[in-house]
């Protein structure tokens, strides 16, 4: 019987085997980037929507937004922010109008796009990855919503009603004895005109216990 030559049959499996792992971690690597492009594209877009929804007229009692003034700041801050960031290749403000249960508002809008280049995604021909943000800003004034729609389930804490008639009297505490043993001063000899003063006299008399 002969015996079927299988010289090189592995070669197809390691090559599979392989791209597979490669294509893994291009999706690890670059989709890791992309996301952080969203995140960095929304916060430019929120930053600038921000920055335009400062231009309050205070002399509308509802303190709309002055829509030349909004809109000057929100671009100016998308320049200076394309200025900085080199893959921040958009970023437009505009001017809408919200209706609200009291009227009619003006808000800024502001869409931002980063666009960055693959590392490994390169190799099936993805060499751009673009990242999109939008985020809407307008003066709001006093609470318009709830932080959280939960509803507390636990109730309020229960008083006890105060005491009533006389309380109750307490005897002071007893103190304790105390054994005292007396003592007698010891004899002390006048000092001699020749003698020099004594340092110890304002040292108290020693006492002895009695035999």
């Amino acid at each position: 019987m002969k015996r079927r030559d299988e010289t090189g049959s592995i070669t197809p499996f390691v090559v599979i085997v392989s791209l597979a792992i490669i294509l893994l971690a291009a999706l690890v690597v670059d989709g890791g980037r992309q996301l952080n492009a969203k995140g960095r594209a929304v916060a430019y877009a929120q930053e600038a929507a921000r920055a335009g929804a400062q231009a309050i007229d205070v002399a509308d009692p509802r303190l709309d937004l002055v829509p030349e003034d909004a809109l000057k700041a929100a671009q100016q801050y998308c320049q200076q922010a394309m200025a900085a960031d080199s893959q921040l290749v958009k970023c437009r403000a505009e001017i809408t109008r919200i209706d609200d249960p009291g009227g009619a508002f003006n808000a800024v809008t502001v869409s931002t796009q980063i666009r960055i280049k693959a590392i490994l995604l390169g190799m099936i021909r993805k060499s751009v990855l673009n990242a999109s943000g939008a985020a809407l800003a307008r003066p709001v004034s006093g609470i318009s919503e709830p932080d959280s729609g939960k509803v507390p389930t636990v109730g309020p804490p229960s008083v006890a009603p105060p005491a009533t008639g006389n309380p109750t009297a307490t005897a002071p505490p007893t103190p304790p004895e105390v054994e005292v043993t007396p003592c007698t001063p010891k004899p002390t000899d006048k000092p001699k005109p020749t003698d020099k003063p004594d340092d110890d006299k304002d040292k108290p008399d020693e006492c002895k216990k009695p035999d």
